[in-house]
């Protein structure tokens, strides 16, 4: 019954966000905007969007198979089978999912396939910190940012502060470098952060020091799964291939709309969206996906079209989720799952996971 409210919950979320998407949208626009669309550059940002799929893969095999044995094709399914169920039903189940049909095609112990998919989470995480950290640095806005009229059906055109942008990306910058800092010096020298962490947390709260030092004390360790150093550069190299396909499927569909688009509006795009898609997912990601999108195209390119802006984060929508519809339910036949079951075990093993306590909860690597 929990579950069933908070799906419910996420569909009426889904409607309203939808709803503030059109808003203030003349459909005859809206139609224009799409129809002038060039399909050269939309096919070509096909491209790196279905080969996004492929390296994300080979990306985590570097981590898998220092765990565990495993093949292409039950890392695939894994994937391919939490990104369905995350763009279907949304509340980030694929992240139960994933690691849930890891165990089951490799004969993998539960806790660690789901040791392995957070620490693919980790180096994922990495190379969203550097795309941040682009996106920060580069956008410095001349002036105030004076958002279209009518957008989300506000009559009178939102203002955003130069000043405000400036400050939040100055703030952003120094955290995203002292944490990027604090990762390298956490693998090299993980006993003095700990020590550092300990006593300066300590200072404020024994409980979030614990809290703090577990929580690196599980970062160390799984990176000290890979076999090698070269392992994790070949792992983090693929994870700078995966965010580079994203960031080129954007700059492709800019180039379709003919958007007079700056270098680092991309990486602007890409940073927004991936703050709310981070949030647990309403069902289809509608309004959710399209929103981010639309906000970093209003701030960062010239004289765009709310319109423009609106049928171009249309497009990538339906661009990543056909091959996720595609993809995942062909694994979903091929590993001859129910939907309604794969989704009913996640439920229960994200449940079960919440009663958990934190020091309960298993390490990277486990015994058996």
């Amino acid at each position: 019954m929990k579950r069933i409210i908070q799906i419910l919950a996420g569909i009426a979320v889904a409607a309203l966000l939808t709803w503030l998407l059109f808003r203030g949208v003349e459909w005859r626009e809206l139609y224009a905007s799409l129809t002038k669309m060039h399909w050269g550059w939309f096919l070509a940002a096909q491209i790196p969007i279905w080969a996004s799929f492929w390296i994300r893969i080979v990306r985590w095999k570097y981590i898998v198979r220092a765990v565990h044995p495993a093949t292409f094709r039950s890392m695939f399914s894994a994937t391919q089978l939490a990104f369905l169920v995350n763009f279907t039903i949304g509340l980030r189940l694929g992240e139960f999912v994933r690691p849930l049909v890891l165990a089951r095609l490799s004969k993998m112990s539960f806790s660690k396939s789901l040791a392995v998919c957070a620490l693919d989470r980790v180096t994922d995480l990495i190379g969203l910190m550097v795309v941040m950290l682009i996106a920060v640095i580069a956008y410095r806005p001349e002036s105030d940012i004076v958002l279209p009229s009518g957008i989300f059906g506000i009559e009178n055109p939102p203002t955003i502060p130069k000043t405000l942008v400036v400050a939040g990306g100055e703030g952003t910058t120094v955290m995203l470098f002292a944490i990027l800092v604090t990762l390298v010096v956490l693998y090299w020298k993980q006993d003095l952060v700990l020590r550092l962490t300990g006593s300066v947390l300590g200072l404020v709260s024994k409980r979030l020091a614990d809290w703090a030092c577990h929580l690196f004390q599980q970062f160390a360790d799984g990176l000290h799964v890979f076999r090698s150093v070269g392992d994790m550069v070949k792992s983090l190299s693929f994870t700078a291939l995966t965010w580079t396909a994203f960031l080129l499927s954007y700059t492709f569909l800019m180039e379709a709309f003919e958007m007079d688009w700056p270098w680092y509006a991309p990486f602007v795009v890409q940073t927004v969206l991936a703050f709310f898609v981070s949030a647990p997912g309403v069902p289809g990601m509608l309004g959710q996906f399209h929103i981010p999108i639309v906000g970093g195209l209003l701030m960062t390119v010239p004289n765009v079209t709310l319109p423009d802006a609106v049928a171009l984060a249309i497009v990538a929508h339906v661009s990543n989720m056909i091959p996720i519809l595609i993809l995942g339910l062909y694994s979903l036949y091929r590993e001859g799952f129910g939907f309604g079951e794969l989704s009913g075990s996640a439920v229960e093993e994200a449940e079960e996971l919440a009663e958990t306590s934190t020091s309960d909860r298993p390490a990277l690597v486990d015994s058996d």
